[in-house]
């Protein structure tokens, strides 16, 4: 739930416009509202036009302007269609978090070309070619901040979920070497890694109550995060505040990503 407050001013995303892939739930959803909460235009972008629009209708009542774009990301064209309806709509982009992303689990040895191919084209694909649309508005306005999410397995290996494991070790390296691109041109490129947060990808795992036990057990905090855990980072990365603060990745994850996070 958002909270009205008055946003400091090194956080105030007034007049700002942002695009959010993955938009319609999860992660993605709570980041457009902190956003919208501080005063951002918001464009939210996913499969499901259902959930999309839904959470325009919150971002309004924040009174804020929002637009739903049914985007697939792994299809270049339906990305540029959305940094294009952005830019015929609201005139600019200032922010972009790349949030579309899935995961499949099992064996190295079960994994077919299919599912190699969705996990690698949803969730670095989509991302780079994002990245790449909004790039020209961005250099052109000299300022611009960019988002992606990757995860914890950014930074630690986790068996059994191979492809997962590689998309997210890209966005690491995608994250640090488009930094070092554009930095001259202002804009700044970081990630957040979260640990394991509720989202619909997590939530199902936890319907056995044995992997759930053992996953919490695991938690330095003690527990798993909620969506809403991720706020201060997103907004932190989106404002004034890390302007100086470039090709970084910062976890969100109760300290989890300094070891191994598996069941036994």
């Amino acid at each position: 739930m958002i909270r009205e407050a008055k946003t400091p001013p090194m956080f105030d995303l007034t007049g700002r416009v942002a695009i959010v892939t993955g938009g319609g739930k999860g992660i993605g959803a709570q980041a457009a509202l902190v956003l919208a909460a501080a005063g951002a235009d918001i464009v939210v972008g996913g499969r499901h036009p259902e959930t999309l629009e839904a959470v325009a209708a919150n971002i309004r009542k924040l009174e804020r302007r929002a637009l739903a774009i049914p985007t697939d990301v792994r299809r270049v064209t339906d990305v540029r269609a959305l940094v294009s309806q952005t830019l015929d709509t609201f005139g600019r982009i200032d922010v972009l978090i790349n949030n579309s992303g899935v995961n499949r689990t099992g064996p190295t040895l079960e994994v077919t070309e299919e599912t190699w191919d969705s996990i690698l084209d949803t969730n670095v694909k989509g991302m780079f070619f994002a990245c790449q649309a909004v790039g020209p508005t961005m250099i052109a306005a000299r300022r611009g901040k960019i988002i992606n999410v990757g995860s914890i397995i950014s930074a630690i290996g986790l068996g059994f979920n191979v492809p997962y494991a590689a998309s997210k070790g890209a966005v690491l390296q995608l994250t640090r070497s488009l930094a070092l691109e554009w930095a001259p041109h202002n804009i700044q490129v970081n990630a957040i890694g979260p640990g394991y947060v509720m989202t619909d990808q997590v939530r199902w795992l936890f319907k056995d109550p044995e992997f759930a036990r053992k996953i919490v057990a695991k938690q330095p905090s003690g527990r798993v995060g909620e969506v809403q855990d991720l706020d201060g980072a997103i907004l932190f990365l989106a404002s004034k505040a890390s302007d100086y603060v470039n090709g970084q990745m910062i976890f969100v994850d109760g300290a989890s990503a300094t070891g191994w996070l598996g069941p036994e």
